[in-house]
């Protein structure tokens, strides 16, 4: 047993005390008490374990944690490590074995709303630095932390707040840590190395003022379910299933040999097990899977609503119907040039359509083979023998802002299990998960010792 695992055990139910604390919080989107309480009680505790300073910054939204660890004197770089405390609301409590604010031991998993995402890895975090100031009392390079409180609606004032910190407070911050999210199916940890960018559209189409009588006003007024269809061939050809808006696979680069191994080395895509359906095409090789996942764009439509749907019939002919589409983007693609594309292959139904961007988020990725990225890895491979690369997550995180504002190189590394069930009922992180997690930041600042 070295001594960091001699101090995590040590420590083990200070730890768990804290985060049997943290998760009371009821620190939803718009419960305005319990973010200010939140953000007191983390305060309180980075005062407590770090001599450091923070500053507690105002959005439009919920307010964003800054602390600063260590030397600011040294000669190393900063590094920055990004979580958030907010969490999601605790619906279909009837479907909950236990109190979703109680953190609850059970079967080796620590349960609660927001045990997994992320307030367990936002405190695996803190720990793991804590456990490195006491075992070598000062740290080899500053060290930022930015704990934000609207991730769960998107991050709608990240972007603005990394803008204001990006000539001042994280001037020279040249490597982000983002620690969210969920490892691999196998059970292995993973370091990725970008994500995939996210364009959500609504498209609203209206020929008629209001609903027609099919059989007075058939053959002679538009039926704007009918446009739609025409509408659709047009952005997307759904025989050879490719987009068919200009410029949109613009800036997307083959695949490297180095990415291509790495692919390989991902854990077969077979799903099995009960309630479980395997989605994995044995048409399709392994590397070709992952290939589409995670660095080919996609055209989804996640929702249509328009016509009649009560009981019987109802011979009308719509007024008007909506669509919504989301698109994921991959490194090279444009979010603004995408958008005049659209807007200029649908110019033709200008008259009856209306379009609604619900979300533009760019993606984001590193690229395979820097030195850093050798050393991040063998640093969790030094408490996960088994982990891997993933080159890029296939959903999308507001990763982009790191590197627009600050220039940074971003790793996204998760610490809970792929099983947490965040966003559902009976949300999760097994002890072991977050007991390693603390041990994995431990590793990642010891990368820069000299």
């Amino acid at each position: 047993m070295d001594d960091s695992d001699q101090f995590v055990q040590q420590n083990q139910q200070e730890f768990l005390a804290i985060f049997k604390r943290l998760l009371r919080f009821q620190s939803t989107s718009g419960n305005d008490s319990q973010i200010e309480q939140t953000v007191a009680f983390l305060t309180r505790l980075l005062k407590k374990l770090f001599n450091c300073q923070i500053e507690v910054l105002s959005t439009a939204g919920s307010p964003v944690i800054l602390c600063q660890l260590g030397s600011f004197e040294s000669n190393n770089k900063p590094i920055l490590f990004y979580g958030h405390y907010d969490v999601m609301a605790a619906d279909d409590l009837d479907k909950w074995q236990t109190d979703p604010f109680e953190l609850t031991f059970k079967d080796g998993r620590l349960y609660g709303r927001g045990a997994g995402d992320n307030k367990g890895q936002l405190l695996a975090v803190i720990f793991g630095l804590y456990m490195f100031q006491q075992l070598h009392q000062s740290f080899p390079c500053p060290i930022k932390l930015v704990i934000e409180g609207e991730e769960e609606k998107g991050s709608p004032h990240l972007n603005q707040t990394v803008q204001q910190l990006a000539g001042n407070q994280l001037q020279d911050v040249e490597t982000v840590f983002v620690i969210d999210g969920s490892f691999n199916f196998a059970g292995q940890h993973v370091l990725r190395l970008g994500n995939r960018g996210l364009l959500g559209v609504e498209i609203t189409l209206r020929t008629n003022d209001t609903d027609l009588h099919s059989g007075n006003f058939g053959n002679v007024a538009g039926n704007p379910v009918l446009v739609l269809h025409q509408l659709l061939g047009k952005l997307y050809d759904f025989k050879q299933q490719r987009v068919l808006i200009p410029h949109f696979y613009e800036g997307i680069e083959p695949l490297t040999p180095a990415e291509l191994a790495l692919l390989a080395e991902l854990p077969s895509p077979k799903i099995s097990g009960k309630g479980q359906r395997d989605f994995f095409n044995s048409s399709v090789s392994q590397v070709d899977y992952y290939r589409k996942l995670m660095f080919e764009p996609t055209f989804n439509v996640n929702g249509i609503q328009g016509g009649f749907f009560g009981q019987g019939i109802k011979t009308i002919i719509p007024g008007q119907v909506k669509v919504r589409i989301d698109f994921r983007l991959v490194s090279g693609q444009k979010v603004v040039k995408i958008q005049k594309s659209i807007q200029q292959l649908l110019a033709p139904w200008n008259k009856i359509l209306t379009i609604k961007y619900l979300g533009a988020i760019p993606p984001y990725y590193a690229g395979v083979g820097s030195e850093l990225q050798r050393q991040v890895i063998q640093g969790i491979r030094q408490i996960d023998s088994q982990a891997v690369i993933e080159p890029v997550m296939p959903g999308t995180v507001p990763n982009y802002v790191w590197q627009d504002n600050l220039a940074a190189q971003v790793f996204t590394i998760p610490l809970a299990n792929f099983d947490q069930h965040n966003h559902a009922p009976n949300e999760n992180i097994s002890l072991t998960a977050f007991l390693q997690g603390i041990k994995i930041i431990y590793q990642l600042i010891k990368i820069y010792q000299v």
